[in-house]
């Protein structure tokens, strides 16, 4: 790769030893030399981008590169796929602390380049430019995107209601008419879109890593355009309801880490004072910020994740309550059965009693 590089970049990087790269398509890299290697290596990171990208921002984008209108929903499938570098300073001190680590006192700065390249541009006018009539629809399309994506990110169930009623497949303009495959493929597309606009409304990925893979999964197995079209009215209420149930954009980089370490230890010891340990953290100090972050006690919040975590076992596994119990974080049966009935107002024994019947009937 490194050969392929244009004169231009290869004359930066034999000149520094740390550089950023901003290239013609708005991706960001990161280039770090290695020293004494033969033969010669870089660290490449990249391509990245420090803010999400708007699809305002990709048609001027597309403009400005002369992409042909046929390559658009491939790009903007790449770019919502790129990952996102929220905390900027973050990531540089993790680079500075690497270069220093391999370079010692030589090592000084991190300049930025942009669009390092001798070639003409990338694509030439022997592909047909964009109509007028095709232009104002991807700006259509893109807009009614970009709005969906506002209401994912702020969970706004009211809003993506609206919109639902009116998505059909059938009105997004297909390469070949009457494809199913294409279909399939605007399908993928979008619920890529759903996916990185939950993510920017912080929830973190390994809450939508499931939910996106079984989307993919029916989309494929679809056998008709009306299954794709229930599941396009689907996907942005569901990914909606995730960023209610699990978005943490308004708390601290503290509190996140905190729910965080909860969620994925819910069988290990979460005490107050354990937690505050783990976090190097005065247990007084954490007590008070949670609360006044979350609204509710630290304790509170663990036995809420883990009755709802119960919940979920007593729906979909016929595991005896006592094991339910245990898997959920609780050792004592009988305080595990007085914290369910608070939240949930009857017993485990008599909430399963009552799926059953629900079942039957």
């Amino acid at each position: 790769m490194f050969e392929e590089f244009s004169k231009n970049l290869q004359t930066v990087s034999e000149t520094q030893r740390l550089f950023q790269f901003t290239d013609r398509f708005g991706c960001e890299y990161i280039f770090l030399n290695l020293p004494e290697t033969t033969p010669r290596s870089i660290l490449l990171i990249g391509p990245f981008s420090y803010s999400p990208f708007t699809n305002s921002y990709l048609l001027s984008l597309y403009r400005q590169i002369s992409l042909p209108e046929s390559h658009w929903d491939f790009m903007q499938q790449y770019y919502f796929s790129l990952p996102v570098i929220n905390e900027k300073h973050t990531l540089d001190n993790l680079i500075f602390t690497l270069a220093h680590t391999l370079w010692g006192d030589e090592f000084l700065s991190m300049p930025h380049f942009t669009y390092l390249s001798d070639s003409a541009p990338p694509f030439t006018a022997s592909v047909d430019s964009p109509t007028t009539q095709s232009l104002a629809y991807m700006e259509q399309k893109y807009e009614s995107e970009d709005y969906l994506m506002k209401c994912i990110i702020n969970g706004d169930l009211e809003s993506i209601a609206k919109i639902q009623s009116h998505l059909n497949l059938s009105e997004i303009k297909q390469r070949y008419p009457n494809s199913l495959r294409d279909h399939k493929n605007n399908l993928l597309i979008f619920n890529t879109i759903c996916r990185k606009a939950a993510q920017y409304g912080g929830v973190h990925p390994i809450y939508l890593d499931t939910q996106t893979n079984k989307y993919i999964n029916r989309i494929e197995s679809a056998a008709n355009l009306k299954e794709l079209n229930s599941l396009y009215r689907e996907m942005p209420h569901k990914y909606c309801l995730i960023v209610r149930g699990y978005s943490l954009k308004d708390y601290s980089p503290t509190i996140r880490k905190v729910i965080m370490y909860i969620n994925f230890n819910l069988t290990e010891d979460l005490g107050l004072q354990t937690i505050a340990d783990q976090f190097s953290l005065n247990k007084n100090y954490l007590s008070t910020i949670f609360k006044k972050e979350t609204g509710t006690s630290l304790t509170s919040y663990v036995n809420q994740k883990r009755v709802r975590n119960a919940i979920y076992l007593l729906n979909t596994s016929s595991l005896p309550v006592q094991n339910i119990a245990e898997a959920c974080g609780f050792n004592d049966l009988n305080y595990f059965s007085r914290i369910f009935r608070q939240q949930v107002g009857m017993s485990p024994s008599n909430y399963r009693r009552e799926l059953k019947q629900n079942k039957n009937t």
